[in-house]
């Protein structure tokens, strides 16, 4: 789990469930933010950055062995041109792992525990160069794994701008920086690309969870909500990357004109799970929303929408959502 599983489904048999899931895999096209300013690299001598919390990570030379225990980050190191036999994955992201890798995901080592709590012992038994993690509930972990590797804490707000500063920071650390350059320059422009395309003139929201008494709008401040809200508007402010709870009665006074759904609840590994469409459906509000009513209420995959930070998804989140906020206007 990325982030904390907060989704949800919306569906009834007047209601147009549209899945986004783009197949097995995550195609990039020709798409594109401007690259932070970033610590100088050589890509063989040592190596120096900030991570998301701030905290500086040096290493004496770019790290080749990795230990994932944010989803997020296997994405960043496959954009990076890390091979599978050199990462280390926790499990329950074998999923994730594969849209990215394939089959060849089956040969990352997987580490025990839970997202919240890895197993430490596997990770210092997987002997990383770098461990990459989640700020939040991950920085407890630097004080057991002292001296032993080190660790770099991707950070949890800041929108794609800070997830795009990470896939850089990586690229120092791996020695591939002017790769992860090339990937944000190719994000940029085509994020450039579609805001100019974009009338905005459409309200968006994202909702995920697990029940109709179980779910979150993210705020701006969460990655693919920040993606829509440059393409789209987006009332839903306030900062901080977890979400906020709101009720229908609140989602009804804003009556967004595209809802994407993600179903937290599938993404946790139950494949019967109902969807959130088809819970918050039996609520006598949710008909009632514009949405609902012009059956523009899509399904998307959770392992985008809510694991994913990385460049790939968020160009992937960028093109499934254009032609549905604007389906009567050319996006490509």
């Amino acid at each position: 789990m990325g982030r904390t599983h907060n989704r949800f489904y919306i569906g009834a048999s007047s209601i147009t469930i549209l899945m986004l899931l783009g197949g097995c895999g995550v195609s990039r096209e020709n798409q594109s933010v401007t690259p932070p300013a970033a610590a100088s690299v050589a890509v063989t001598g040592a190596v120096s950055v900030k991570d998301g919390t701030g905290a500086t990570i040096a290493l004496k030379k770019p790290a080749t062995s990795f230990v994932c225990l944010d989803p997020s980050s296997i994405e960043m190191l496959k954009d990076l041109g890390v091979g599978p036999k050199n990462i280390a994955i926790l499990n329950g992201y074998q999923s994730f792992a594969k849209l990215f890798y394939g089959s060849a995901a089956n040969k990352m080592r997987v580490i025990g525990g839970s997202w919240e709590q890895p197993n430490v012992e596997d990770i210092l038994a997987a002997h990383p160069d770098l461990v990459i993690g989640d700020a939040y509930p991950h920085a407890e972990l630097k004080s057991a794994l002292k001296g032993a590797t080190e660790m770099y804490l991707i950070s949890r707000s800041g929108g794609y701008q800070q997830s795009m500063n990470d896939l850089v920071n990586l690229g120092i650390l791996t020695g591939h920086k002017t790769t992860a350059e090339k990937d944000v320059k190719q994000f940029d422009n085509a994020l450039k690309k579609a805001e100019a395309k974009s009338p905005k003139n459409q309200t968006s929201l994202i909702i995920w969870g697990t029940s109709p008494t179980d779910f979150s709008v993210p705020t701006i401040d969460d990655p693919s909500a920040s993606v829509l809200a440059a393409i789209s508007k987006y009332p839903w402010g306030g900062h901080g990357a977890q979400g906020m709870n709101l009720s229908l009665d609140q989602i009804l006074k804003v009556n967004p004109d595209v809802i994407f759904v993600e179903s937290i609840g599938k993404l946790d590994g139950d494949a019967n799970a109902p969807s959130l469409t088809s819970q918050l459906a039996s609520n006598p509000l949710w008909k009632h929303l514009k949405a609902v009513k012009d059956h523009r209420v899509y399904e998307v995959n959770p392992l985008i929408w809510h694991d994913d930070r990385g460049g790939l998804g968020l160009e992937t989140i960028l093109n499934q959502a254009m032609p549905k906020l604007y389906p009567h206007q050319k996006t490509s």
